[in-house]
């Protein structure tokens, strides 16, 4: 079964709840003493939706305990999530672990992302 990204889109916006994607910025590396900079934290506020892996729909041999589905909503979030992003909300955070952008018409709808506890 497809989707179309207007669909998704629909889904979070009708289901989703508002959750904070955090992104960790390293400072530079310094060659001379093997190190990194300190780092930083930046909170984005954004509309998501969580969902389980459903059999028949996902290969289920990589599925391992924690993992979920995340659906975010592109409009209005400034940046676009990566792997190892956090995602921050109702007394939890998950780590994102694999990101899909959904395009409609060339322009980021959604992104589909993988999610470990």
């Amino acid at each position: 079964m497809g989707f179309r990204a207007y669909d998704l889109l629909k889904l979070v916006e009708e289901h989703g709840e508002t959750l904070t994607l955090r992104k960790k910025t390293y400072g530079a590396y310094d060659p001379a003493t093997s190190t990194v900079g300190s780092t930083a934290t930046d909170d984005y506020s954004m509309t998501a939706y969580f969902y389980n892996y459903e059999l028949g729909v996902s290969d289920l041999s990589n599925v391992e305990r924690g993992m979920r589905k995340c659906l975010i909503s592109s409009l209005g979030l400034a940046v676009s999530p990566d792997s190892e992003d956090l995602i921050v909300g109702n007394g939890d955070q998950v780590h994102i672990t694999n990101v899909v952008t959904m395009y409609s018409a060339g322009q980021a709808i959604c992104y589909i992302c993988d999610v470990r506890e």
